[in-house]
């Protein structure tokens, strides 16, 4: 469809694109329980690119209990926990937090039974959260809110500002980028963003300074930053889609096995980290042009503006404000 004004984010829905969500998603990420391989992950695995994912969780829920010293057991939800494959992660690095998890589908509420949570709960969060007021010391997603509709995110942050306790702490890692959905055919097979729709479910992607437009409302911004750093991809990802180029790609296939790709990965995985905490040394821990001052170099702009276009994903991690006291 041709671009109309009167057409907004709020009207890029599943039923544009002809799908219903609750079938598409009953099944889709439904995995099998994952308690005992991450129980015994190596080294090796725990210092790769995409293990960096659930660290930055690992660390920002570190940060939580070191700022509040809670003296109960930690109250932790995760909206949208599918089967609960980062849940089982952080409740074998926490085992004594009390993990709850919610997500529509009963498929995967079941193997997240499985995965050490403590609570678990089949349920369409797009209406609301059913949990008490100021419940949660520290709520979490991964990979949600890219699957959530934008007329319904809103609402949703809402929600879950609502069961977080004052103070309590937020961590949220969100699809990240520029999805041409307002000038794209839904009804067209062929068409490549109807395409990456139907792929995953990705209708609610947007830019990071949209994610914090919606957030700063609620919450205040403990760090904001893309992930991985451009162009720091995994390398299966790099491979299949040849982004750095064929000759690479061709080099690499001479020595392509399940070790030479978890070396590669940690060596990636190093490289976006001190990438990572150089751009926040400098620049602090909200990472967006737009939030930088530039400096008097063009070329220098021109390159970090290039790192921080990221490659597809963002990490955002919050505090809710604490009761004002008469």
């Amino acid at each position: 469809m041709e671009h109309d004004s009167s057409i907004s984010k709020k009207d890029v829905t599943y039923e544009l694109f002809d799908l219903n969500p609750s079938e598409y998603y009953e099944e889709r990420f439904a995995y099998i329980p994952v308690r005992a391989i991450v129980a015994n992950e190596t080294k090796a695995v725990q210092h790769t690119l995409i293990y960096q994912k659930s660290a930055s969780l690992h660390d920002a829920l570190r940060t939580y209990i070191a700022e509040v010293n809670p003296q109960a057991p930690v109250k932790v939800l995760e909206v949208g926990c599918g089967s609960g494959t980062i849940g089982a992660r952080l409740k074998s690095i926490f085992p004594d937090i009390l993990l709850y998890g919610v997500d529509m589908s009963a498929t995967c509420i079941e193997t997240a039974k499985l995965n050490g949570y403590d609570h678990v709960l089949a349920h369409n969060v797009v209406t609301n959260l059913p949990y008490d007021d100021n419940l949660f010391d520290f709520i979490y997603t991964m990979d949600f809110f890219g699957h959530v509709e934008f007329k319904d995110k809103d609402q949703i942050i809402h929600e879950m500002n609502r069961i977080t306790k004052p103070g309590g702490h937020g961590y949220h890692g969100i699809e990240m980028g520029y999805i041409d959905y307002l000038n794209c055919d839904p009804k067209n097979p062929e068409d490549l963003v109807r395409k990456y729709v139907y792929m995953e479910g990705h209708i609610g992607v947007e830019t990071l300074d949209d994610i914090l437009e919606r957030f700063t409302p609620y919450y205040e911004i403990i760090q904001a930053y893309p992930w991985p750093i451009r162009p720091m991809i995994n390398i299966d990802n790099i491979l299949k889609s040849k982004f750095w180029g064929e000759s690479f790609c061709e080099a690499f296939e001479e020595h392509n096995n399940f070790s030479s790709q978890i070396a590669a990965d940690m060596v990636i995985g190093w490289i976006n980290q001190f990438l990572l905490n150089n751009l926040r040394e400098i620049f602090g821990n909200i990472l967006t042009t737009s939030n930088l001052t530039p400096t008097h170099n063009p070329k220098l702009n021109h390159f970090i503006d290039s790192l921080l276009q990221g490659c597809g994903f963002a990490i955002v991690t919050v505090r809710k404000a604490h009761a004002l006291t008469g």
